[in-house]
Formats: structure tokens, C-alpha cells, sequence
């Protein structure tokens, strides 16, 4: 990207939020009668064919206007991130002190999912990061039937799920099963711990005859909290408000596009926190922006979530409305208590 300019870099701020607020081609007689430049229409003119041959902005007619570019759209996000010193892919928030209750996280990340779409008329896009948590603990607790529940606990939270045996086990050798995995299992990541469940066993076997059959039921359970879990609210109502997404055909390529798991994946996986247009690999999304961030808790990114909108969005608005929706979200979470309650912040 060819460094701009402190004129022309003016000139291409001012360009794209006037282009973002009125979503009408840009011109310079427009920009002149703002009275932000002390240049004439021509000079502007002038810079602002310069600004399209660099590859910022490009001219829709012959004889009209321009509008910004994916290359325009990204020096502008840049620089707004700059100021607002968020670095690229770290718009991130990490809840640094978490109740000892047990909490869901599927239950955690849901929420999250609903709070942000009621807030905002595009479609959110989240993808769990189970498979890098750290494990804490794991019980094993007999229910009926042959069924054994597993609870495994993380810094961020826990998980659960239910498997079968066909033998029952008796609480004893739940608990002996426990205490073996746990000695084997303490700080590994979830994928680690699926990766090296097949030697743990055999390990483990040796001394319970029972977890070998055990462990197959425990694989299947790790498999489905770390397999790439996109979960997503398309919003497809609201999406006909925006005046880009006016009509059923485009809500419609939309919608295909932010259901396709391959392609919502390797966005949230991206390391920026903006993506733009030609930057999303998907023809149905080249004149979309996706905004993304990672949700931490105690240090252990529990997902990424993003929100597909026009790459006439107002980024800076958004991203600072978001910020303040998880901060919010962030803080409520530190005032749950043991019992479920909030403390009494009057209390030392």
C-alpha cells in the first residue's frame, strides 16, 4: 500500500466517512462546500484522481463520482484503529476474575451471541475456540443406564456432555477414573488431551479394565466440544433496512455466504480485526466488511465473534459500540458471586 501523503491522507479520511454517511459517490464539489480543505474543487479534483490511481477510490461513471476502494476502506480502518490504540486482531476482553461456580460455557457464549444481536441489525457470526482451553479438572459422575456424565473444567468455564457404556459404572469407578485421567490429563489443551487419549489409556487400562471402553465415549465428547462449532444469527429481517441489503435476491447471497462454515471460519480465524471486501475470500461478500474480536476469559480465548455488515459501515461507531456491549457484558460477570448474586460493592 503506497504511503499517502498528510493531505492526501486527509482527503481520503474525510472522503470515506462522507461516502459512509451519505452513501453517495464522492465529489469534489461536495467536498469543497464542507469547507474542511483550503484548496479549490479543482485541486481536490485533482487529488482525488491521484487517490484513484493509487488504488483508494475508484469512479462508479464516466462523469461521476467515486467511492472508496477495499484499499480506501483499509487505510481508513487503519488509521482509525491507530487512534483508537487498538491493535489488529486484539480487540479482545479478558474477565480476570471468574466465579468458582461452575459455568456453562456453551451457555456463556450464547449469551453473548443474543446480547450482540439484539443490539445490532447485521448478522453475528461466532465460532467457539473450545480445542485451546486448558484442562483444570475432570469428573466423571455415573447417571442411569449404562450413562456417565463428564464434566471438564477449564479457567474459562466448564463443559459437559454424556456418554455410554455397556457396563455401568459404580461411583467408585468413576471416581478411580477420574483421579487416573486427571493425574494424566491436568494442563493439557482439549485437543492435546483427544491427541493423546488413546496412549493414556492403554496406560490407564493397566490398572482399570474398565476405561478402555470408557475412553472411547470420552473421544467422542472431546470431538464434539472442539470440532469448529460456527454458531450464527443472520438477523435477516433487520438486514432489508439496510440500504445495501434492500432487496430479497442480495439478503438471500448474504444469508448463503454466512452460512458457508469454510468460508465464516477462516474469517474469524483471520488475525485482523477488520476485514474488507476483496479481503474475504467470497464473491457473495466482495462489497462487505466483516468486524471481528475474540472473547477471553482469564487468558483463554473462548471465540471469536463477528458481524457482516456493508463496506459502507461505519466502522469507528461500531467498533467502539461493541467494545462498550462486551465491556458491560465483562463486568456483570465480575460481580457474580458464589451463590449466583452480585456482591455488595459496599463491602471490602
Amino acid at each position: 500500500m503506497a504511503k499517502l501523503s498528510s493531505r492526501l491522507e486527509n482527503l481520503l479520511m474525510v472522503s470515506v466517512e462522507e461516502y459512509i454517511r451519505n452513501a453517495t459517490p464522492i465529489a469534489s464539489g461536495t467536498l469543497a462546500s464542507r469547507g474542511d480543505f483550503a484548496k479549490s474543487s479543482a485541486t481536490i479534483r485533482n487529488d482525488l484522481k491521484t487517490l484513484e490511481q493509487m488504488g483508494y477510490l475508484r469512479q462508479v461513471h464516466t462523469s461521476g463520482g467515486r467511492v472508496p476502494t477495499t484499499m480506501g476502506y483499509r487505510a481508513y480502518v487503519n488509521k482509525i484503529l491507530g487512534e483508537m490504540d487498538i491493535k489488529a486482531g486484539e480487540l479482545s476482553f479478558a474477565a480476570n476474575t471468574v466465579s468458582e461456580r461452575v459455568q456453562s460455557l456453551p451457555n456463556i457464549v450464547q449469551d453473548l451471541t443474543e446480547k450482540i444481536s439484539a443490539a445490532f441489525n447485521f448478522p453475528v457470526v461466532v465460532k467457539t475456540k473450545f480445542a485451546t482451553l486448558h484442562v483444570v479438572n475432570v469428573t466423571l459422575v455415573p447417571l442411569v443406564e449404562g450413562d456417565t456424565m463428564i464434566l471438564i473444567k477449564t479457567n474459562a468455564g466448564s463443559l459437559n456432555g454424556t456418554l455410554h457404556t455397556n457396563t455401568p459404572l459404580s461411583d467408585k469407578q468413576a471416581e478411580d477414573a477420574s483421579a487416573a485421567l486427571n493425574t494424566k490429563v491436568r494442563g493439557l489443551t482439549l485437543r492435546e488431551m483427544l491427541e493423546n487419549l488413546s496412549s493414556i489409556a492403554k496406560k490407564i487400562s493397566e490398572d482399570l479394565s474398565f476405561f478402555d471402553e470408557l475412553c472411547q465415549g470420552i473421544s467422542k465428547q472431546l470431538e464434539k466440544f472442539i470440532n469448529t462449532n460456527i454458531n450464527r444469527n443472520l438477523n435477516t429481517i433487520k438486514l432489508l433496512e439496510i440500504p445495501e441489503y434492500n432487496d430479497i435476491e442480495r439478503v438471500r447471497q448474504i444469508s448463503k455466504a454466512v452460512s458457508d462454515d469454510a468460508t465464516m471460519s477462516k474469517a474469524l480465524d483471520a488475525d485482523d480485526t477488520v476485514i474488507i471486501g476483496a479481503e474475504i475470500d467470497d464473491e457473495l461478500l466482495a462489497d462487505s466488511s466483516i468486524i471481528k474480536f475474540n472473547y477471553n476469559i482469564c487468558g483463554e480465548n473462548v471465540a471469536s465473534i463477528g458481524l457482516v455488515g456493508p463496506d459502507r459501515i461505519d466502522y469507528k461507531q461500531l467498533i467502539i459500540a461493541l467494545y462498550a456491549l462486551l465491556s458491560q457484558t465483562k463486568e456483570q460477570r465480575l460481580l457474580v458471586n458464589q451463590t449466583g448474586g452480585k456482591k455488595d460493592e459496599g463491602k471490602k
